[in-house]
This record gives structure tokens, C-alpha cells and sequence, in this order.
């Protein structure tokens, strides 16, 4: 995992923390992982999801993902304790990342830095190969 249950004190505070979650790390850590599936998941058809995990999780290239991933998980705390801490905020927030991440996914956006995902060969592969099947005529 690439955060800490201690590092979402840069996005709430420990006491509010504490009390949305019952004083229960488990639950932090649960919605920290469900958070950054989601956010690998929008990285995974263009980039090489194993050597991201295997950075350091001081990288200065991964100080945004964690950022979004952290906001994620705050959104996802608080949608399952029904909190209403400036929900309108974090929901705007978790908004504002899917569509950031949706338009990495879609090529719109490119996130430097990152190890790229490449085949067998070595090259890089950042998007999906399409066809179709032959055209047949079926006039008798």
C-alpha cells in the first residue's frame, strides 16, 4: 500500500478520523486499499501498475496520486458513516478526481514520470489495439 493510515491526517483531522471509523484502524486501512484499486484501475490500461507499486512512497512523482487517493478514501469513510463534516466538499473532491483520473485513462492527460506499460519486446503498449472482423456480404 502506498499510504499509511497515518498520512490521512493531511486530509482530516485524527480525532474526526477516530470517531468515523469507531476508533477502528481497520476500516481506515480497508478504505485506503478500496481507494488506491480505484485509483490503479484508471492507471491500469496505460501505465505499469507493478512498477508504480514498487516505488518508493516518498516519490515526489507519486504526490498527486496519493493526494487523490487519500481524498478517495475520505470519501468512501464518510459515505459509509453517513458523516456530514463538509461532505458537499469531499464529494466535489472525489468528483474532481474520477474525472481527472477518467481523462488519464482516455489518454487526455499524461502523468510524467510514470513507468509507461510495455510488452514482452520492451515497447511501450499506452493504448488498446482495435479491429475489426472482415466485412461479408450476405445478399443471396
Amino acid at each position: 500500500m502506498l499510504i499509511t493510515p497515518t498520512e490521512m491526517n493531511s486530509v482530516v483531522d485524527a480525532y474526526k478520523l477516530d470517531q468515523m471509523t469507531d476508533n477502528t484502524p481497520a476500516i481506515t486501512a480497508t478504505c485506503l486499499r478500496a481507494a488506491e484499486a480505484r485509483v490503479m484501475s484508471f492507471l491500469a490500461s496505460r501505465y505499469d501498475i507493478e512498477a508504480i507499486s514498487h516505488m518508493p512512497a516518498d516519490s515526489p512523482l507519486l504526490a498527486d496520486l496519493k493526494e487523490m487517493t487519500k481524498d478517495i478514501a475520505l470519501y468512501l469513510i464518510m459515505r459509509r458513516h453517513n458523516v456530514d463534516i463538509a461532505y458537499s466538499r469531499v464529494v466535489e473532491s472525489y468528483k474532481l478526481h474520477t474525472e481527472y483520473l477518467a481523462q488519464v485513462a482516455r489518454g487526455e492527460i499524461r502523468l510524467p514520470g510514470l513507468p509507461l506499460k510495455t510488452n514482452d519486446q520492451g515497447d511501450v503498449t499506452t493504448h488498446l489495439l482495435m479491429g475489426s472482423r472482415p466485412k461479408r456480404d450476405f445478399n443471396f
